[in-house]
């Protein structure tokens, strides 16, 4: 028996060092979220959902910033304002930092809901994910992340192979193909989605109150900034349908915060889109370097 109970160890323990040296090799590629709650605590953040995920580049914002930042963007169903987002940001700030930068993206969408009632924070769906779980977002390796919410076989982290990848900095590098049937094709999924989306989704007032708790506490730590990236002017139509006082409800958010605000909408001719959504790379340093160039102006 006791031959059999140290064998039985020395096995389970070889298992165990299996899979934490699987879970050691987990890095951006591994999936569009890991990496991001793996890096240390930040001062200077970009937040948002997908858009500005792959949208806005700490590396081509940095001469304009004088400082690096982060890019702490999820997507539209992991990180609208929320409880859950806004719990998140506080366990990625650094709490000492006095003189960061934060740049924080809105849209519609990541102030409304679906379900029931809008307002209804039982029922924003984020909570139950990692962006609500997570006890920290500066662990490596998050074992917490990869044992509860990592969603592939464990065995694919060490392949290494993926149509995307989150850099140190946090941006999100996306590579589909870009020729425009595919691009087209795309686009005309996400018009489709969205539409259908118009049936569910409402403007939330809770939503928009924990925007205003966001941009109250990362004042706090520096100053802070609210830019619209823009979309193709088919997916803006959608946009207006859902919330069509948007701007003016953002421009008297700026005022009564004091902060500056800038719209990018109106200007998607200008830019290559991958989906209608998204922000192909090389538009990506465009509208990057034309933030952070307002930003130095302000």
């Amino acid at each position: 028996m006791k031959k059999f109970l140290i064998e039985s160890s020395l096995f389970a323990v070889a298992i165990i060092a299996s899979v934490y040296f699987v879970f050691l090799q987990a890095d951006g590629k591994s999936d569009p979220f890991y990496s991001r709650t793996t890096t240390p605590k930040q001062s200077s953040l970009i937040l948002g959902t997908s858009k500005a995920a792959q949208g806005l580049m700490p590396e081509v914002l940095k001469p304009y910033l004088r400082k690096d930042s982060y890019n702490f963007s999820f997507t539209v169903a992991h990180s609208p304002f929320g409880p859950a987002y806004l719990s998140a940001i506080e366990k990625k700030l650094e709490p000492q930092s006095k003189d960061g930068v934060f740049i924080i993206t809105v849209d519609p969408w990541s102030i409304s809901s679906d379900g029931a009632d809008p307002n209804n924070e039982s029922q924003f769906g984020e909570s139950k994910s990692f962006m609500g779980t997570l006890p920290s977002f500066s662990s490596k390796p998050n074992i917490s992340y990869l044992l509860n919410n990592y969603g592939d076989n464990y065995i694919k982290i060490l392949w290494n192979f993926s149509l995307m990848q989150v850099h140190t900095d946090g941006w999100l590098e996306v590579f589909p193909p870009m020729d425009s049937a595919s691009v087209k094709n795309r686009t005309a999924e996400n018009i489709l989605e969205q539409k259908l989306k118009l049936k569910s989704y409402k403007f939330s007032e809770t939503r928009f109150e924990y925007l205003k708790k966001t941009i109250k506490l990362l004042k706090n730590h520096g100053k802070v900034y609210l830019v619209r990236l823009p979309v193709d002017h088919r997916i803006a139509e959608i946009e207006t349908e859902l919330l069509p006082d948007f701007d003016e409800k953002i421009e008297e958010l700026a005022k009564t915060t004091s902060v500056p605000y800038l719209s990018l909408m109106n200007s998607d001719t200008k830019f290559t889109f991958t989906d209608g959504i998204h922000l192909y790379r090389d538009s990506a340093k465009e509208v990057s370097a034309e933030v952070g160039e307002w930003i130095s102006k302000q």
